[in-house]
């Protein structure tokens, strides 16, 4: 059977067709399930991410605030390291015949140590100005008539006093004027017997309430603050 030529070429172009269109569709079907899949999103910037305000304990006392005179004391105490002029320092405090304080734990707190840095006694032109302060610290243990729990903190040498956490430098601490002490009481009773001794005019001085402590010194006149 015989052709015509312009038979075949309407053929050829109609095929062709069909192969173009063909292709489109398939490009087409492929774009569609590309864009279909589903993208990764990416990591989230600081930005992006929500971050919860801190949940502050009510129960928890506030942060403790530098005063001067006034400072927590964390150190190591090694009871069996000997203090130069020990012996000295102990027969001038036996001389103050406290009612209630003794020698010994007055002079224990002096060995303990901070970072390495040990504490030393006082020096000897500086033993007097620790009087009138243990006198009001033995007041206080005979008005509350509950005996003294212990001293967390007495003198501190300038070397040691820069390393004691919080303390700041000028403290009467290293004036030898100035005690931390725990009685077998609540810190808060203890504060309010200092301030109602110093309300009597006993003393003139500073007093701080600290969670489980009170400090305490004769700096000659009135300093209060509460760090609880």
């Amino acid at each position: 059977m015989n052709i015509s030529r312009s038979i075949l070429q309407r053929r050829r172009l109609i095929q062709s067709g069909s192969v173009l269109a063909l292709g489109a569709a398939t490009s087409l079907l492929t774009g569609r399930k590309l864009l279909s899949v589903p993208r990764r999103r990416p990591p989230p910037t600081p930005s992006m991410v929500s971050v919860e305000p801190p949940i502050l304990d009510p129960d928890l006392p506030e942060p403790l605030l530098i005063d001067p005179g006034g400072e927590p004391e964390t150190a190591v105490l090694h009871p069996n390291r000997a203090l130069e002029h020990e012996d000295r320092y102990f027969a001038f405090l036996s001389s103050l015949e406290l009612r209630h304080l003794s020698p010994q734990e007055i002079i224990d707190p002096h060995r303990g140590i901070v970072n390495g840095v040990e504490n030393s006694l006082p020096p000897e032109r500086m033993w007097e100005k620790l009087e009138p302060t243990l006198r009001v610290a033995d007041e206080i243990r005979e008005r509350l008539e509950l005996p003294l729990c212990r001293i967390t903190s007495g003198y501190r040498a300038p070397d040691y006093n820069a390393v004691v956490p919080g303390a700041v430098r000028g403290s009467y601490h290293t004036r030898n004027q100035a005690l931390d002490l725990v009685y077998f009481c609540t810190a808060r009773k203890a504060y309010n017997m200092a301030v109602k001794l110093r309300n009597e005019r006993f003393f003139r001085g500073g007093i701080g309430l600290y969670p489980t402590f009170i400090h305490l010194d004769t700096r000659g006149y009135a300093a209060t603050w509460k760090r609880i």
